[in-house]
């Protein structure tokens, strides 16, 4: 009964090593950036983003919360980032459309609310965006 069972979990085991290969080597599998995501790919990057956030200790942001630091912030924004995720009441440049996977535009919708990449969980405070800022992703 027991050698049943076991030969059973190897081969079980043996075809999904086996199908996962022709997957793969037949290219099946989503290559080009044009491609559909693979199966489960976003749910592990998601799991994989959430797990690296949580083990970095970040202490909270040392940069109060008010006008000049919010000004200065938007100045970064427009120089490094508004050429990937726009600006008010304009539209998306023909670089920011060719990149896979497409930058979020932050400002049109609801903005970061509405994007669940950017929200890296289903609220995120400003210190979870700063944590992920600080940590470069």
């Amino acid at each position: 009964m027991i050698k049943g069972i076991v030969i059973g979990f190897i081969l079980a085991i043996a075809i999904s090593v086996g199908c996962v290969f022709i997957y793969f080597s037949a290219g099946m599998a989503p290559v080009a950036t044009a491609d559909a995501p693979m199966p489960f790919e976003k749910k592990f990057a998601n799991m994989a983003l959430d797990a690296h956030i949580e083990k970095q200790h970040i202490p909270p942001s040392p940069v109060p919360a008010d006008e000049p630091n919010f000004l200065a912030g938007a100045g970064v924004y427009k120089q490094h980032c508004a050429v990937c995720h726009g600006l008010p009441g304009q539209i998306p440049v023909d670089y920011a459309t060719t990149m896979f996977p497409k930058p979020p535009q932050l400002f049109r919708g609801k903005g970061v609310t509405d994007d669940p990449i950017i929200l890296l969980r289903r609220n995120p405070t400003g210190q979870q965006l700063y944590q992920s800022m600080h940590v470069g992703e």
